[in-house]
């Protein structure tokens, strides 16, 4: 019989700056690109590793992690630090002062690495157990009830065999993707140079603090804050996933010609039915879009009644502010796009076309007007039945901290929060492993639904290649 799966934490230490590093206390206030993402739970990567040669043993990979995370720290000390929230009418803030820490969890799973870190359907509550927590502490500072939170926890988990994974979980109003993805490029870079007892460390791309190159000449900070004080109390995200044990998530691999055939397909169909070609086909509109219409396939179909369905994205503003961000910039500097189609155009047999369209048109409106409606940023949120997290052009898959390449990476949520027609569809977009323009697409659904998802998906694709 089946041992029930289990992890157990074997140890929790807290992880410094270098103690000779000299490191002023920080306080960086929260700009209007940070404040929205409040309302939403923690960025969560899952990174799994096979088990390292016979000349690294897995003790020696925990300290080398340990060690190098703590240099680290030196060049991304706030990551160390909280996020304050001071009872209104004051704002939520970032601060680090000396003696602040990073947790780190070790722990040990009764199974092997192959069994979490495949593409086939795998639980999210045993994924989730992978992963760390930052919990809410109160405090009492002069009479007045202040909470914070921990803006950084990470999480190394054994399996059986000696592979491992390293669950990385960051509050998401502290940073975003690609600032998280240079903290992970120096951590792995620090850790190499540890392994090869290399005598210097030089760490390139300094993290730019400065929030005031972040202009906000709307107010956008005011409105979004009066938006957060007063949903913080009633609207809590639902963790469905980490408690519901048939919710699943898999991985769903397309080639760059398999894109390629899905945009060659929604040409053809635009040509065939008199429609103009969207005003932007990119690889990543082609997989949202081919993803969007399979979700629409598997979905119950209880209301009968027409209506408009929504897509939400994360958009790079980096290059889209109109002035020049650095690219090390510390913090959120990403917009948020919202597609919009009617049921009944998505569900026709050319209702790729209309996905794609609609999420070109959205792509050209971002890159015109990042900013164009984005005092209701956090209301269209609550209308989205399709959310994509991640990018492809986020390479987690190349990382390597000094004893190989990433065996598989996962982007996970917890933001499960159900409309009037049912739960909102978490897909998250990455790189592919081994795929050069390739994409991997994360899907979470039930157990029953994942199964028809993964006929749909496959069978689509077949067909094409079929042509």
């Amino acid at each position: 019989m089946t041992k029930p799966f289990h992890v157990n934490v074997v140890e929790q230490c807290h992880v410094f700056p270098p103690p000779d590093s000299i490191i002023p206390t920080i306080s960086l206030p929260l700009t209007f690109l940070d404040i929205p993402w409040l309302l939403y739970s923690s960025n969560q990567t899952l990174l799994f590793f096979p088990k390292p040669s016979p000349k690294t043993s897995i003790t020696t990979v925990i300290t080398l992690l340990r060690q190098s995370l703590s240099l680290t720290l030196h060049h991304f000390h706030p990551l160390a630090g909280k996020l304050s929230f001071p009872p209104p009418p004051a704002d939520p803030f970032i601060f680090y002062t000396k003696g602040d820490s990073v947790t780190l969890n070790i722990a040990e799973s009764n199974t092997n690495i192959k069994f979490l870190s495949g593409d086939h359907p795998r639980f999210v509550t045993h994924l989730c157990s992978l992963l760390p927590r930052l919990p809410v502490i109160s405090m009492l500072p002069h009479t007045h009830v202040v909470q914070v939170i921990p803006l950084l926890a990470i999480q190394i988990t054994v399996f059986t065999d000696l592979g491992f994974s390293i669950g990385v979980t960051a509050q998401h109003a502290t940073a975003d993707e690609r600032t998280l993805d240079q903290f992970m490029k120096c951590w792995a870079s620090v850790s190499k140079s540890l392994l090869k007892k290399e005598p210097s460390f030089e760490f390139k791309s300094t993290p730019w603090f400065d929030r005031s190159i972040i202009s906000d000449p709307n107010r956008l900070k005011e409105t979004f804050l009066q938006k957060w004080w007063n949903r913080s109390n009633a609207y809590k995200i639902s963790s469905l996933v980490e408690t519901d044990h048939s919710i699943v998530q898999s991985t769903f691999s397309m080639t760059s010609s398999e894109i390629n055939m899905i945009k060659e397909q929604i040409l053809a169909k635009c040509k065939r039915i008199n429609e103009d070609p969207p005003l932007h086909l990119s690889p990543y509109v082609s997989a949202c879009s081919y993803t969007w219409i399979c979700l629409l396939k598997v979905q119950e179909t209880r209301d009968s009644k027409d209506g408009p369905l929504y897509l939400g994205f994360n958009a790079g503003g980096v290059t889209r502010l109109g002035y020049e961000i650095p690219s090390s910039y510390f913090g959120n500097c990403i917009a948020f796009g919202r597609c919009r189609a009617m049921k009944s155009a998505l569900l026709c047999d050319d209702g790729i076309v209309f996905a794609a369209k609609s999420l070109g048109k959205e792509i050209k409106r971002l890159d015109r007007d990042v900013l164009g409606g984005s005092d209701r940023w956090i209301c269209n949120w609550q209308e989205l039945n399709v959310r994509v997290l991640g990018s492809p052009k986020v390479d987690s898959y190349g990382l390597d901290f000094g004893w190989g390449k990433v065996e598989k990476v996962e982007k996970m949520t917890s933001d499960h929060h159900h409309d009037h027609q049912g739960r909102v569809n978490v897909v998250s977009l990455t790189g592919s492993r081994g795929l050069s323009g390739g994409i991997e697409i994360g899907v979470v659904l039930s157990w029953e639904k994942m199964g028809a998802f993964t006929s749909v998906f496959n069978g689509g694709l077949m067909e094409l290649a079929g042509e």
